[in-house]
Parts: structure tokens; C-alpha cells; sequence
């Protein structure tokens, strides 16, 4: 006897049960958080960003052409939702991140869909169960607490509004094949969306490969007599349309380091990418930092990686040998989406490993859990699922209370990672030297593990103390530079893990960061001292900082500074002077740098680059001989 029609309809809609339950679940543990105040970043790109606020609706067009904020991060459509949310709300952190949550939840149809179609695509025979398979990767989804940090965080927008548009890039690529090609007008469409993700996002240049596979799949299915190589230029199309948007934002990447070739770099890759597939399975507590280098289980992390990198590897071999699997699908689409984020790129982050990361990757993993768990009896399938199910609804419910401060965010890290020094290095940079609180700064320095780390930052704490508190208050002046001397000198020592380990290389430019700061610091607070404007000068010269000018020109203009000094001097504004290009001015403090009583004659051999860029080269070739001959004597 068939089922009656309520009966029929329940079961209809059932499946649709299990996104309705995640879905409250994930509305209500971020709406807790609705009334945090603005985060971190958040002050950078909007609270403080006047450029963004400053501009004017019928000048929205120069988003797309110049960064908007002072990281100098070129994302038109993030720095537009910015705008959007600002001319609507003022500076209302609820708006902006009921905003986020809005974006958040968008994701969850294209989820839906696009898990659907792929199990309908790989397994035709079972296409009633894809409702039932897309409903719960959907559910499983939006309660992962991996997206806590992008949706609570308002800094976040650009992961969440990537993520949405590149899910709708790829239900676009899903929907646009037909029994002998592809949909020109779906097929155009997701290409569209797929630079809007871009953006957004410039990590979203992964989903590109994706779409590729996808269309290339597609085009292998059409019988031969009716299979047309035209319709390979569309999947060429994604890959070019990626390469060039990529190309572009690579230009405006400031945090970009040198690259190193060695044993680490391989192990880096593998340990972040380790990492990111097991925060994506696992139902561990989350966290801003993650100790990467510094977790005891490395070796594990990096032999999982190799496991990740090995089943990617043997999935586009089963692929291509048109041995079609769902479950090998997903493993590739996570490696590629995971891509921009190991580091085969080196670029400096706080953390080797973020949630954020996971924002779209995440979305692979859940579908081939679900699909390996299908292969089980539906008792054992169904509590195997309720078990990460619940596991991560509590996660998710309780990370966002981390985020009512950044100081409770990093103290939760501090208590999870006691000893790590990347938390610990925040607290004192973004906290306590901010709020004066240098007593508290050394009792969290001291709790640092690693003694380089930790000596590193007790010498930063008592260089800002000694140019913040015994210069200011105690007159102790010539002894506070001697120690921010000191301090830039250690500086230059980078040690040699940060060869490889881009947190170290970023911990160093921290310090240098708070380094500049004391010495603005000395400055201001002594704006008449020519001792302190000229070392000042000295070492905005040799950051190559255009603010030395100004310095080394007080200097030479007082009577106060000392005549020995006063050659090197000269020759040192001469050479700030080019370095901002100013090669013609450059040549009378160079002259004289000769004159003064000592001179310096490493002045000649900068008075030969200045008449070479002015057209003399008889002079340029005369004062590098004196280089020469003078500097050789010294």
C-alpha cells in the first residue's frame, strides 16, 4: 500500500529537517555575538579608514582600480560591502556583522544544490538519496565551527563573501552542462561569478581548477560524434580569467618573503595542509593561532598532509582513467582549494593555519565524509553523523564568546597553547604595550617557551620602557637611544628558522614595528633635541624611511650638533635626499660633507651616482676615482 499523502509529504521534506535544526543552531550561537565591538583588523579597514568613509557614491568606480585601506589590500567587492554598510549604519559593529551572518547563510542553498547535482552526476542509481546527502553536508556545513572566526569576525567579510560567490560559480558550472557541451549563457555566467569571488577574495582563484575538472568531466561524458573541442575553451577560460586576476593581486601583496629551498619548505606545506584537513574532521576546541611549527605532533601533521597530497594524486589518476568516483573528487577539490593557503607562496600571517582558511574547503570534506558514511548501515551512518553533528554544534556555540574582545580571544589561545610564543607576542604588541602595561608585558614574555622568543621580547619590553618611561620622566636620554640601537642591531639577526617559518620573519617585523614607534616616540616628546632628532633621522635612514629628511635637516641646521659628527652628517642627508630622488639637491650637503672638519669622504662616492643621474659623467668617473682612493685609505 502506498503512503498516504502526509505521510508522503513528511518524508519529502524530512531531509530538509536536518538544515532547519543547523541552521537555528548557527543563528543562535552567532547572534550572541551581534553586540561585540569592532575586532582587531576591523579598526584598520573601517573604523579608522577615512579614504573608505570618505568616499563618495558617484566615486564607488576607483574601488575597482586603488587598495581602500592601509594594508594596502586591493578587494573591490569587500571594501564595497564596507561602504555599503557604513553609508546604511554609521560605524554599528551589528550591522556589520549581521551582515556577515546574512552572507553566511546565503552559502547554504548553493550547498545544498551543488551536493545534489555532483551525487546525482557520480551516482545516478541512488539519485533519491541526493536530497538526503545534500541536506545533511549542509547541515553539517553551517554548524562547523571552523566558520566561527569568518562570520563573527567582521574582518571576515572577505572569506564569507568569497565563499558565497564561488559557490555560486560552481552551482552556475553544475546547472550550465547539457547532453553535448555546456550552456553558453550558464557557462558565461560562471565565469562572472568566478571574478566576483576574486574581488572578494583573491584565494578564490582555486575554485577555477575546479570548475575546469568539472567541465572537463562534462565534455569527456559527450558520446564522440558529438563531442566539440570549442567547448574546451571554456574551462581554458576559467584557468586564463584566474591566472590574471592572481597576477594582478600578486602585485599588491605587501607581506611577500624571500623564498628559501630546502627540506622545511616541503615540510611547511604538508604540516599546514595536514593541519586544515584535520581541523576540518576534528571536534577539537578552535583558535585564532595555531602552533604549526611548535606542536609536538608535527610529524604527524606532516605525514597526514602526505596522505591528503598522496590520495589527491591517486584520485586524478583514477580520474582520468575515467574511473569516476565522488569520494576522489572531493579529495581534489579540498587540495585545491587548500592550495593558496600552505604556503607555496611564502607570505607572513599570525597563524600558519586559520579557520578561516577552511571557509570553502571545508564544503569537500563534509561531502566525502557523508559520502564514505553512506557506505554503512543507516543505524550506524546516522549516529556516526550525530556524533560530529553535536560535537561541532557545541564548538560552535561556544567559540564566539572568545571573540567579545581581542585580549579574550588571545588570552583563551594563552591558556589552550601555554608557552607558545605567537599569542603571547600579541598580547604584548596589540594589549599591554598599547595600555603602558610594561610590568604585565614582561610577566607574559617570561611565560614564553622558547628562549629566544622570549629574550627577544623582554629586550623589546625594556626598550619601550626606557624610551617611554626613563627618557620621558627620568632624563635618561643618550641611554634610551643606545638601547633602541641595541635593539635594532638584534633585529637584523634574523635567526635562521625564519628562513622557512614565516611566523618568526614575523615576529621580527613586529618588533621593528614597535621599534619605529619608540623612536617616533623620542621624537615628539623631544621635538628641540638635536641628539634625538639627528639619531632619529639616522634610523629612519636606514630603514630607508622618507621621515629622515626632515630629522638629519634640524640637525644640520642647529649649532647644537657636535663639528666631529657633522661631515658624516651632511653626507647622510645627501644620501636620504637620493634615496627620495631628490638627486640635485643631494649635491650641495654632499660638497659639504668634504668641507666640514673631519670630512667624510665616503660623500665622493655618492657624488658619483648624483652626477651620473645628472648627465656629468667626466665628474662621476672623477669622484669614484676619489672614492676609490679615499675610502681604500680610511
Amino acid at each position: 500500500m502506498s503512503s498516504s499523502p502526509p505521510l508522503a509529504r513528511l518524508r519529502r521534506f524530512s531531509p530538509w529537517l536536518w538544515i532547519l535544526a543547523g541552521t537555528l543552531v548557527a543563528m543562535g550561537a552567532y547572534l550572541q555575538a551581534l553586540n561585540y565591538p569592532f575586532i582587531y583588523d576591523d579598526v584598520v579597514y573601517i573604523t579608522e579608514n577615512a579614504k573608505l568613509s570618505g568616499l563618495h557614491p558617484t566615486e564607488l568606480w576607483r574601488l575597482f582600480v586603488e587598495p581602500y585601506n592601509s594594508y594596502a589590500e586591493f578587494l573591490p567587492l569587500r571594501e564595497l560591502s564596507y561602504w555599503v554598510d557604513i553609508a546604511l549604519f554609521g560605524l554599528n559593529p551589528a550591522a556589520f556583522r549581521a551582515d556577515n551572518i546574512i552572507l553566511y547563510l546565503l552559502c547554504l542553498p548553493p550547498v545544498y544544490f551543488i551536493t545534489s547535482g555532483l551525487w546525482k552526476y557520480f551516482r545516478p542509481s541512488d539519485a533519491a538519496g541526493a536530497p538526503w546527502v545534500a541536506a545533511i553536508v549542509t547541515a553539517l556545513f553551517v554548524v562547523h565551527p571552523a566558520h566561527v572566526e569568518t562570520v563573527v569576525w567582521i574582518s571576515g567579510r572577505k572569506d564569507v563573501l568569497a565563499t558565497l560567490l564561488s559557490l555560486l560559480a560552481l552551482w552556475l558550472a553544475i546547472v550550465a552542462r547539457r547532453e553535448q557541451g555546456l550552456s553558453v549563457p550558464h557557462a558565461a555566467a560562471t565565469l562572472l561569478a568566478l571574478l566576483a569571488a576574486m574581488l572578494a577574495k583573491a584565494s578564490a582563484f582555486a575554485v577555477a581548477p575546479v570548475i575546469a575538472l568539472l567541465w572537463l568531466m562534462f565534455w569527456r561524458d559527450v558520446p564522440a560524434p558529438y563531442r566539440r573541442r570549442s567547448v574546451l575553451l571554456w574551462p581554458l577560460a576559467s584557468l586564463l580569467l584566474a591566472a590574471c586576476i592572481a597576477l594582478v593581486f600578486a602585485t599588491t601583496i605587501a607581506s611577500k618573503l624571500p623564498f628559501y629551498f630546502g627540506i622545511e619548505v616541503i615540510t611547511r606545506s604538508l604540516a599546514v595542509l595536514g593541519w586544515l584537513f584535520r581541523l576540518s574532521v576534528s571536534t577539537e576546541s578552535r583558535h585564532f593561532f595555531y602552533p604549526t611549527f611548535d606542536d609536538p605532533y608535527l610529524p604527524l601533521m606532516v605525514g597526514l598532509g602526505g596522505v591528503v597530497l598522496a590520495a589527491a594524486a591517486a584520485s586524478v589518476f583514477s580520474l582520468l582513467r575515467k574511473r569516476q568516483s565522488l569520494e576522489a573528487f572531493s579529495i581534489i577539490v579540498f587540495l585545491l582549494l587548500c592550495i593558496p593557503s600552505i604556503q607555496l607562496i611564502p607570505y607572513s600571517p599570525p597563524s600558519l593555519v586559520s579557520d578561516r582558511w577552511l571557509s570553502l574547503a571545508l564544503w569537500p570534506v563534509m561531502l566525502l565524509l557523508v559520502t564514505l558514511a553512506w557506505r554503512l548501515k543507516p543505524v550506524v551512518r546516522m549516529v556516526l553523523l550525530l556524533i560530529f553533528a553535536l560535537s561541532w554544534c557545541w564548538q560552535t556555540v561556544e567559540r564566539p564568546r572568545d571573540w567579545r574582545s581581542f585580549e579574550a580571544m588571545i588570552d583563551a589561545d594563552i591558556r589552550a597553547y601555554p608557552g607558545y610564543y605567537m599569542p603571547a607576542v600579541y598580547k604584548i604588541f596589540a594589549v599591554q604595550l598599547r595600555q603602558g602595561l610594561r610590568g604585565d608585558a614582561l610577566e607574559t614574555a617570561n611565560g614564553i617557551a622558547n628562549p629566544e622568543f622570549r629574550n627577544a621580547m623582554i629586550g623589546m619590553i625594556k626598550g619601550d620602557h626606557a624610551a617611554h618611561v626613563s627618557a620621558a620622566t627620568e632624563g635618561q636620554i643618550q641611554e634610551a637611544m643606545n638601547l633602541l640601537w641595541q635593539l635594532e642591531s638584534d633585529i637584523e639577526r634574523l635567526p635562521l628558522q625564519a628562513k622557512w617559518d614565516p611566523l618568526v620573519y614575523h615576529v621580527w617585523e613586529k618588533r621593528r614595528v614597535v621599534l619605529k614607534s619608540d623612536w617616533d616616540y623620542l621624537a615628539r616628546q623631544f621635538p628641540g633635541d638635536v641628539a634625538v632628532r639627528y639619531n632619529v633621522g639616522l634610523w629612519m635612514l636606514k630603514i630607508h624611511n622618507q621621515g629622515a629628511v626632515a630629522h638629519l635637516r634640524f640637525a644640520l641646521d642647529s649649532q647644537r650638533l657636535p663639528e666631529p659628527v657633522r661631515g658624516t652628517a651632511f653626507k647622510n642627508y645627501g644620501l636620504a635626499l637620493m634615496e627620495g630622488g631628490n638627486f640635485a639637491e643631494a649635491e650641495t650637503p654632499l660638497r659639504a660633507a668634504l668641507e666640514q672638519s673631519p670630512p667624510d669622504f665616503r660623500a665622493y662616492c655618492l657624488l658619483a651616482g648624483v652626477y651620473r643621474q645628472t648627465g656629468r659623467a667626466e665628474a662621476a668617473a672623477g669622484a669614484a676615482a676619489e672614492c676609490s682612493s679615499r675610502v681604500r685609505a680610511e
